[in-house]
């Protein structure tokens, strides 16, 4: 594996109208629920909203505990 590769571990996230977003999981900061006040900022059907570190928000329908998983195992290293 080439360093490019090892530092490129992308992961693919549904975004509330449909579309497909790819979060680079070493951008994220943060992951949050969307109770509370949070939940009028973002589409309805939002499950997640993963802070990432250009300060920008993605809001996704992917349960955070989702989502954390999905980074954990784009950040692992792969075997081979």
């Amino acid at each position: 594996m080439t360093l490019a590769a090892a530092a490129l571990a992308l992961v693919l996230l549904h975004r509330a109208d449909g579309g497909i977003v790819t979060v680079a999981a070493a951008h994220v900061t943060s992951l949050r629920e969307t109770p509370g006040r949070l939940a009028k900022q973002v589409p309805d059907q939002t499950r997640c909203v993963v802070g990432l570190t250009d300060g920008k928000f993605v809001a996704v329908l992917e349960p955070c505990g989702e989502v954390r998983k999905l980074l954990e195992a784009a950040s692992r290293p792969s075997s081979g």
